[in-house]
């Protein structure tokens, strides 16, 4: 798979803290920031995310 998680209009809720493995989901005041040369796009944060703030941009 290729691409990168992007992140737009995070509301800090925190569900996708627990979910990455590689530690790429960070968080910058609250708001979750995907450090790219750690992620391996499992897609988990993206799946939890009950605004759909996290999205696969290919």
């Amino acid at each position: 798979m290729t691409g990168i998680i992007i992140v737009l209009g995070c509301r800090k809720c925190g569900k996708c803290d627990s979910v990455c493995n590689t530690g790429a989901l960070e968080r910058i005041d609250g708001i979750a920031r995907i450090a790219l040369e750690k992620c391996n796009l499992c897609m988990r944060c993206v799946v939890i995310c009950p605004n759909k703030a996290l999205k696969l941009l290919d």
